[in-house]
């Protein structure tokens, strides 16, 4: 196969797999009972560290600032986060997980890397090394062509 159909292949594949092993991770978190939005809220919260800012969150997760307050009043609610006004910035909340919301995020990412662990079943740690390298370079591409439209 010459180079540009392997790059055409590549490009096919993307956006059905992303979507796809998406919607079977949001399965796992129905299976828990918790709401997609909830649930990576947990995960991406956990995976920033103890103390994070609200502005942060919703940029890593990809959503809104109005569309996370939404999520986080609810798992506040639920007694599954605490917030806190940034002693230094009023108008800036810090965000963390409280002991009921760790345990639900423990059980989330066991049941992900189950998912994971039987979807990768046979791929070598070098063929998963060799796509993160690839992504990465994609990640970074992407970005510097954005950055060149923008700014030319």
């Amino acid at each position: 196969m010459i180079r540009q159909e392997l790059e055409r292949q590549l490009a096919l594949h993307f956006p059905p797999v992303s979507r796809t092993w998406r919607q079977l991770a949001d399965t796992v978190l129905a299976e828990l009972g918790v709401s997609n939005s909830t649930g990576w809220c947990l995960v991406f919260l956990d995976r920033m560290g103890a103390d994070v800012r609200q502005a942060d969150l919703a940029r890593l997760i990809g959503i809104s600032q109005p569309s996370l307050v939404r999520t986080l009043d609810q798992l506040e609610a639920a007694g599954l986060i605490e917030r806190r006004c940034d002693p230094e910035d009023r108008r800036s909340n810090h965000v963390r997980a409280t002991e009921k919301g760790r345990a639900l995020r423990k059980k989330i990412e066991e049941r992900l890397t189950e998912e994971r662990t039987h979807l990768l079943e046979g791929v070598s740690d070098d063929d998963i090394r060799t796509a993160l390298h690839v992504l990465a370079h994609l990640s970074r591409s992407i970005s510097d062509r954005r950055l060149a439209r923008i700014g030319g």
